[in-house]
Order: structure tokens, then C-alpha cells, then sequence
């Protein structure tokens, strides 16, 4: 007689792979990694600057990384932050909400997991959707745009024949994501009459006139008498100048001009002009501009620093927000910055050069900028509720315990 063959379970596969996503194993593990690599990068910090620290540990194209100290590497290999941070939202779903039991006792720590919940999706939608820039306002004028602190882009303006300047068209910093110096890149130009063929680009550099440095052994191209010179990256990383050369090629790809670009500071800027076709157009290597839904305009820009210092003691900054005609009045002063439309402004920067006053405002454009402060509401009720019931218990108890303890002596005192 054949031996009778067990019956198979197909869910048997994914009920273990629940109870592994939902256990608390994998919790205690990813708290470990997300400790971990806050650790060192925070130690790492020190060395590389807080821009390249992030994109090493948080970015989410960083799925696996290894941690550096004094510029040696740790024999270590940790997962990228962003994609930890996803798997503990998986297991604090499955294990916290899905697995957990439901009742009255637990209402308070379901409604804890779900505010956690909100907490890491506000900070993955900041990730995804953020931007963070500046905006230079002088007193008497307005703007309606912010420049990225850290990402280049190339304006490509045309010169009207009355000297003003036409929409620019812009060469984006995607463009320039991860663009090594010996590597080449072709920006299409549709409705303009030339190409742009870029190279030699640089995250750091110095524009050298040739006629005033030793240029021996050096293997960059000199350009209307200037050549750039690679330096160190900086640690701020707003304090690097990118640089690259340029040539201007038409549809058929025949060379017109040579260019070298350098960032400027942001306050003056110095495009380099060149002529197709009777038309003159004005390239400039920038941070990336990106359009406000409003404008701002600057009334009034006062300041004050510590004596003998260029700390700041205190900004303000009076301004209209002017939106599709709508107008409305605002003072941004330091830590009480302005909200509106989803982007928030800080006062950051203040100053009077040659007796004009400027204010610089930091601008955050991020969806889920007040989450976090929601999610922590959500949390402490949740706690607080978790505490009134198990208190409601305790007493319930204590009162159930003294009434048999009552019970039982009226019951002696009568047998007595």
C-alpha cells in the first residue's frame, strides 16, 4: 500500500515571508542600520560636507554603501538609507497594523505605529519632492524665482535689438548628474540655431588667465586667453564654482565658437556672449532657477549683527506676496519664516553694499513640509490614549481586588 502523501500549502511560502517582513527581528535589525549609518555619517560629515554626506547615505539611487573615516574606508557594507527606511515602513505595516490585535487595549499603540507610519512618509515624500534653493531681493524691486544652492544648469539667453533679454533657455542640472571632467555632453537646442557640445566639466574650479600663470604640463584647452583649474572640492558645498568649456556648433555639427564657462557668485553673474546669425546670445554656467508661483516684492530690509562680528542678531524683511493679482503683506524675521502656495521662506542673509540693503531668503518648496509635525500630534495622542486605558485597567483591577478582599471578610466575620 503507498504511503499517503502530505497535502501541500501554496500560501506556506508567503505566510513565512509575512512573518519575516512583519517580525520584530527585522525591525531590531533596520533600527540597528538606520543607527548605524546615522553613526558615520555623521562622522563623515566632517570630511566630505553635509551635500555629499546625504546623496552617500539618503539618496535613493545609494542602495549600498561603505562608510569612510579619515579618508579610509570601514569594512563595513551598510544598505542605503532610503531603502532601509522603506522595508521598516513594510514591517511596521505588516507587523504594527496588519498583525497587531485589535481592541480596545491596543487602540492606542495602532494609532502610535500609524503616526510613525505618517513620519517616515513625510520624510520619503521630502526626498521625492523637496527642493531647496535662495532668492536675492533688493529693497524697491521683486523676483520670482529660486536658485538651487548646489546644482548647475547653462542660461542661454538671446539679445533683443534694444539690448533686453528673451526667456533663456536652460540646460538642466539633470544634465550634469554624475558628468565626469573627461566625459562629453550634447544639449539639443530645437529652437535655437546652434548646439551646445560640453566637456571638461568640474564640480570645483578656478578661471586662470593664461598670461598670468605657468601653465606647463597643463593638459586644459586655453579659451580666449583663460583655462580652468581643478581644485579641491569644497565641504559647503554652495562654495564650489563649476566650470566647464563649451563650443557652439550648428545643426550640422561644424564648430562656430569656442567657450569657457565659470559659476560666478551670485551676485554677479558674467555671461559670455557669442554671435549666430546675426543674433547675439549670452551663456552663463549658474545654479539652477526654477519659477515661483508668486513674486515677492521688498519694502524694507533691516539688520543688525553682534558687535565686531558678521554673526547675525537679528533680520526682518517686510514684503508683499503677489499672486494672480492677490496681495498680501508679510514679515519674515528670523526662525518666523512665511508659508504659502507649499513653499516656506526664511530669512537667511542680510546686507547694505554701497548703501543698498538686499535680503536673501532661503526657499523650501516641499509637500510634506508640516507632516512631521502632524505625525508627532498623532503619535503623543496615540501614547496618551495607550496610557488611559492601561491606567483604566490598573484602577479597574485595584477596584476589583479590594472589593473580594471586603467580600471575603464579610463572609468570615458571618461564618464567625
Amino acid at each position: 500500500m503507498k504511503e499517503a502523501r502530505k497535502p501541500s500549502f501554496p500560501g506556506a511560502a508567503g505566510r513565512r515571508i509575512f512573518r519575516v517582513l512583519a517580525g520584530y527581528e527585522l525591525a531590531v535589525i533596520l533600527l540597528v542600520v538606520l543607527m548605524a549609518a546615522t553613526f558615520f555619517g555623521t562622522l563623515e560629515q566632517k570630511e566630505t560636507g553635509l551635500y555629499l554626506t546625504q546623496k552617500k547615505y539618503f539618496d535613493m539611487s545609494a542602495i549600498w554603501l561603505q562608510p569612510r573615516l579619515q579618508g579610509k574606508a570601514v569594512p563595513i557594507i551598510l544598505p542605503g538609507v532610503f531603502w532601509t527606511g522603506a522595508l521598516l515602513f513594510v514591517n511596521l505595516t505588516l507587523g504594527g497594523i496588519v498583525r497587531a490585535r485589535k481592541g480596545w487595549n491596543t487602540l492606542g499603540v495602532l494609532i502610535a505605529h500609524a503616526g510613525i507610519l505618517f513620519l517616515l512618509a513625510a520624510g520619503f515624500v521630502a526626498h521625492l519632492e523637496a527642493r531647496e534653493g535662495s532668492m536675492i531681493v533688493y529693497e524697491g524691486e521683486r523676483s520670482d524665482y529660486a536658485k538651487s544652492y548646489h546644482e548647475p544648469s547653462i542660461e542661454i539667453s538671446g539679445i533683443g535689438p534694444a539690448g533686453g533679454r528673451k526667456a533663456p533657455f536652460v540646460v538642466p542640472a539633470e544634465a550634469f548628474e554624475g558628468l565626469k571632467p573627461e566625459a562629453t555632453l550634447t544639449a539639443r537646442l530645437p529652437d535655437l540655431p546652434f548646439d551646445l557640445v560640453v566637456r571638461g566639466f568640474q564640480r570645483n574650479a578656478e578661471l586662470v588667465e593664461a598670461g598670468r600663470a605657468s601653465i606647463a604640463g597643463a593638459h586644459e584647452p586655453v579659451v580666449d586667453g583663460f583655462f580652468l583649474r581643478q581644485r579641491p572640492r569644497e565641504t559647503t558645498e554652495e562654495m564650489n564654482r563649476a566650470g566647464c568649456y563649451a563650443t557652439v556648433v550648428d545643426k550640422e555639427g561644424n564648430e562656430l565658437r569656442r567657450l569657457v564657462l565659470h559659476q560666478s557668485p551670485e551676485l554677479f553673474p558674467t555671461p559670455v556672449s557669442v554671435t549666430v546669425d546675426g543674433v547675439r546670445y549670452e551663456l552663463s554656467l549658474v545654479r539652477e532657477i526654477w519659477p515661483m508661483p508668486f513674486e515677492i516684492e521688498l519694502h524694507r530690509s533691516v539688520g543688525e549683527y553682534y558687535p565686531g562680528t558678521r554673526k547675525p542678531r537679528w533680520f526682518q524683511s517686510d514684503i508683499t506676496r503677489v499672486l494672480d493679482g492677490d496681495r498680501k503683506d508679510y514679515s519674515i524675521v528670523m526662525n518666523k519664516p512665511m508659508r504659502t502656495e507649499g513653499i516656506t521662506l526664511y530669512q537667511a542673509k542680510w546686507d547694505r553694499p554701497q548703501g543698498r540693503a538686499f535680503s536673501g531668503f532661503a526657499i523650501v518648496q516641499n509637500p510634506s513640509d508640516q507632516w512631521p509635525k502632524y505625525a508627532l500630534y498623532v503619535v503623543t495622542a496615540g501614547l496618551l490614549v495607550h496610557f488611559l486605558i492601561r491606567l483604566g485597567v490598573f484602577l479597574g483591577a485595584r477596584e476589583g481586588a479590594s472589593s473580594d478582599s471586603t467580600n471575603q471578610g464579610d463572609v468570615a466575620e458571618q461564618s464567625a
